[in-house]
């Protein structure tokens, strides 16, 4: 267990460090509560059939904001009903997510996709686990330029001139492409014991667009979407019966371009506030550092059947000066159909 945790903790180190920019990809700072979208072989983690919904709202104090949303179903596989908690052996899931951005909401972004992940445990109580994900999906990519302006429509006397047929827009053509994923996650989830001080551990990596698919919106034109590689872990530790604290990164890397989120959870489960699925809820506050970028803090409730959270960035970058300091907005609402479960502390 020793030999696990300094290899973990190595790779965290190694990764912080690397050079620091901003990913081409939409990005969530609630990637935890976006998991589909964060690594496929998260498809496999969830107990319980869960959807999840995600909308953010970036820079809204600019002209043309950013809005980005998700919604995202998984369906747990058990080796047998009567199996439940063990005989998890994976789950499959379906995400789609709207990203739309530009003058007018020109440029538009939408994406569907199919998971399934495999679980393969190193016990028979699954306390220790590797999962493996596969991801398709279908993208479009579309551009409405009635509303864009060229410079071949300006007239010397009346200046910009409508009536002027732009010769650049017949170029311009909407782009779908299949998109190809995959990822892997390791959990180390003991049993509860008294006295134990590490509750988890969880360390993933997944790789998007892994047959670089053609995202060009210029019919004569070859732009090939790079590489996206995602690496994610934490460790959650006990501090008492109810309450926990977590260690988390998120290292994202494109294009010769990288992103780091460092941060970290406190977690308090209350007991007794009503009976059956909500008899047990869990408090959570969380603050986050997007390096050379931004500070995000994050407030969430769960109880065994729904998750509400609310995250807000504070833009710590250059650009505040341009966004008059208002950040960026973002919403979460997960909700599981079970019977009796219990709330979790998975980060």
């Amino acid at each position: 267990m020793r030999g696990s945790i300094t290899a973990f903790l190595s790779v965290c180190l190694v990764l912080c460090f690397s050079r620091k920019a901003e990913a081409q990809d939409a990005v969530f700072s609630q990637f935890f509560n976006t998991t589909l979208y964060l690594n496929p072989a998260l498809a496999g983690i969830e107990d319980d059939f869960t959807v999840n919904m995600n909308h953010r709202s970036q820079w809204k104090s600019l002209q043309f904001p950013y809005t980005t949303s998700q919604v995202s179903l998984i369906m747990p596989y058990y080796s047998s009903k009567h199996a439940k908690p063990f005989g998890h052996w994976g789950g499959t899931g379906l995400s789609v997510y709207n990203d739309i951005s530009g003058e007018n909401k020109s440029f538009k972004t939408t994406g569907a996709n199919a998971s399934a992940a495999y679980n393969l445990p190193f016990d028979h109580n699954f306390v220790n686990q590797i999962t493996f994900g596969l991801q398709i999906g279908l993208i479009n990519k579309r551009v409405d330029t009635s509303n864009l302006q060229w410079g071949e429509q300006y007239n010397p006397f009346v200046g910009f001139d409508s009536s002027i047929a732009p010769s650049e827009v017949g170029n311009f053509q909407n782009r779908s492409f299949v998109d190809i994923s995959s990822g892997i996650f390791w959990w180390y989830n003991p049993i509860e014991k008294a006295g134990r001080i590490i509750k988890s551990i969880n360390s993933g990596l997944s790789v998007a667009h892994m047959n670089n698919p053609n995202e060009s919106l210029l019919s004569d034109k070859q732009s090939r979407l790079p590489l996206l590689y995602k690496y994610h872990g934490g460790m959650v530790f006990n501090l008492s019966r109810n309450a926990t604290v977590s260690a988390n990164v998120l290292v994202a890397f494109q294009n010769n371009t990288s992103q780091e989120n460092i941060g970290s959870y406190l977690s308090y489960k209350i007991n007794g506030l009503s009976e059956n699925n909500m008899k047990e809820t869990i408090l959570r506050l969380g603050v986050w550092a997007r390096v050379n970028d931004s500070f995000i803090f994050l407030t969430e409730m769960e109880t065994g059947v729904f998750k509400f959270a609310y995250s807000y960035d504070l833009n710590s970058s250059s650009l505040r000066y341009n966004s008059r300091s208002i950040g960026t907005s973002e919403i979460h609402l997960g909700l599981k159909f079970t019977q009796h479960a219990h709330p979790k502390s998975r980060y």
